[in-house]
């Protein structure tokens, strides 16, 4: 059982931050997609909700577009669809994600690896490909991907998950570098332990590991992942690109 968060203190909502743009948002029914949809949405912004399954036209709250992220059709498909419904788009936040296998590399199926990859990684490969030219001939444009912890440190028996979270990393610096005289940034997110699904699928040994590492002695709660997702799509995250940003507890400085 992860201790109750007592202290965590997101930024307060921006009323009108977002008012006029439209945001994209992948993952939209996890935990922390979901809440950095709220935010954004509280905040002013058009956002479209997607994730795997769909349940809705993705504007309206708890409803989301199908995507399938390892798909580059159905990312042309939805591109296309906001931008006849709404003529622009000007953020994007990718908080897809799977875990993967929780083996040994020596015991890692094939299989697994290359699920883990293929949404992992190549979502957001297909992600950017497809939406950074509309956002580079608009002159502006704001992305924002979740990677991990993992990916600076490597976590034992994680080895598809903490690779591919990595490979994003590289990805994201590679894109941010060719947009970048454009208008347009691209930056990741770098969470550790947080309270979402993706938290229970882990081992219950494997939580007490991870949470021992943490500096904070706590794990973070969606609305501070939100509140940092809000801020590198928002036109104040001008100056900041090509970024990992540490969302750790202070992991990273143990």
């Amino acid at each position: 059982m992860t201790p109750v968060n007592e202290t965590a203190k997101p930024s307060p909502v921006w009323p009108g931050r977002f008012q006029g743009q439209v945001v994209l948002v992948t993952g939209a029914a996890g935990g922390l997609g979901s809440a950095a949809s709220d935010r954004l949405r509280a905040e002013g912004a058009t956002v479209v909700n997607t994730d795997a399954l769909g349940t809705g036209n993705g504007e309206a709250p708890g409803t989301s577009l199908r995507l399938d992220v390892t798909q580059r059709q159905d990312w042309d498909a939805v591109l296309a669809g906001v931008l006849k419904q709404h003529g622009r788009i000007d953020g994007a936040l990718f908080a897809h994600g799977v875990q993967g296998p929780e083996t040994a590399v020596q015991d890692m199926p094939f299989a697994g690896w290359s699920r883990t990859f293929a949404i992992n990684l190549d979502g957001c490969f297909h992600g950017l490909a497809a939406l950074l030219p509309v956002m580079r001939g608009a002159g502006y444009g704001r992305i924002a991907v979740l990677a991990s912890i993992a990916a600076r440190e490597g976590n034992a028996n994680m080895a598809a998950y903490s690779a591919s979270k990595a490979a994003v990393v590289a990805l994201v610096k590679t894109a941010a570098k060719e947009a970048a005289p454009d208008g347009v940034t691209v930056n990741s997110v770098a969470p550790s332990m947080f309270r979402t699904r993706l938290l229970e699928d882990l081992s219950p040994e494997r939580n007490a590991e991870l949470l021992a590492r943490v500096p904070m002695g706590r794990v973070g709660e969606p609305a501070e992942f939100a509140s940092l997702a809000a801020w590198l799509l928002s036109p104040e995250a001008s100056y900041t690109t090509g970024q990992v940003l540490d969302l750790s507890g202070g992991r990273n400085t143990a």
